[in-house]
């Protein structure tokens, strides 16, 4: 039957309750330490940013159940670290304080009814106010806003230390994949050992990453790369998967799906090497990912993330129904964010 947008959203908030008991049992631990990086913030300062963060959305959570719009508030991230100068407060009290209030947040954002926070609402300032930008003629709603919040918690918490951002536990109830997944013309299998050298070389390329975060990859970066594939299929059921041909075996790329931006969202993604380009393999790739989502998995709905000037990507998901979305920064790169709802919700 599959899993439905509510319980999928309450399966990330439970995840999000726990993964903040563990990164606070570990902030303690760690201690303040020291900068994070030249010219960054501090320890005690990223915590005291998040701490005002989630003061912040909670009340914006309260003001919006209050109002049809969500045309919320902003406020000086900067001015408020400084004027509170968090750095002088004890560790456990930081620690504590940022814990206590996220999960009242999360303990708010339990009690939402589904149809009030799901409810697409204009005017609305995440085009301002969101970690992540919304386009201001697009409706969003309170969900958008705090999963946004949540992307936002786990990506300063990575910057201080990525233990702090443990995976969260599969969706639950989800069918099973069920590999091969086959096309006309397109094959997609796990990823083997033997296939490193193929996405090195396909890695390496300039032109192809182009459109990807970073500059080309080393072989072990590439071979990392293909662990963490790996690794995610295994925990999750799902993952980015090897492309090959029907009826051949060598490896000319990756689709698949995976865990997008700890929001609880999952994304279809795809990377092939030139010679692949301009034959449709993407797009036939894409719709069996697509496909295994809705009908194999029982998810709810996908996103995927494109480079604003790849137009040949931006039409693979035209033809797989996407709509655009909002953006997205993901590791220095400003991304278009497309969205696909198996069974949207209408009010």
């Amino acid at each position: 039957m599959g899993l439905s947008a509510d319980e999928a959203f309450h399966h990330l908030l439970g995840e999000s309750v726990r993964r903040v008991e563990e990164a606070a049992a570990r902030l303690r631990e760690m201690g303040p330490g020291e900068t994070v990086s030249a010219g960054a913030w501090s320890r005690a300062q990223v915590l005291g940013h998040l701490w005002d963060s989630a003061q912040v959305n909670h009340l914006r959570v309260l003001r919006a159940l209050e109002r049809d719009d969500l045309s919320l508030p902003g406020y000086n991230q900067d001015d408020w670290v400084r004027q509170q100068a968090p750095s002088e407060m004890p560790w456990p009290l930081l620690v504590d304080g940022w814990r206590a209030d996220n999960l009242r947040l999360l303990h708010l954002a339990g009690r939402l009814e589904a149809r009030e926070r799901r409810r697409p609402r204009l005017p609305h300032s995440l085009s301002r106010i969101a970690w992540q930008p919304f386009r201001a003629e697009v409706p969003a709603s309170l969900e958008d806003l705090l999963r946004d919040y949540l992307g936002h918690l786990w990506h300063h918490l990575g910057r201080i230390h990525l233990s702090l951002v443990p995976p969260m536990a599969p969706l639950p109830g989800l069918g099973a994949a069920n590999l091969p997944l086959e096309g006309p013309r397109v094959r997609l299998r796990k990823f083997r050992p033997d296939d490193v050298e193929c996405v090195a070389a396909m890695l390496a390329d300039e032109a192809v990453v182009r459109h990807l975060p970073g500059p080309p990859r080393t072989l072990e970066q590439s071979r990392r790369t293909v662990a963490f594939f790996v690794e995610q299929d295994l925990r999750d059921g799902f993952s980015a998967w090897a492309l090959t041909l029907k009826g051949e075996d060598r490896c000319l790329g990756w689709c698949g799906l995976a865990d997008f931006d700890s929001t609880g969202e999952v994304e279809v993604l795809y990377c092939l090497e030139q010679a692949a380009w301009g034959r449709g393999l993407a797009s036939e790739a894409a719709a069996l990912c697509v496909a295994c989502a809705r009908d194999r998995l029982g998810l709810p709905s996908l996103v995927a993330a494109v480079d604003p000037p790849n137009i040949a990507s931006r039409r693979v998901l035209e033809k797989c129904a996407f709509r655009p979305w909002r953006q997205g920064r993901h590791f220095g790169m400003l991304l278009d964010l497309h969205r696909l709802d198996f069974s949207p919700t209408t009010f």
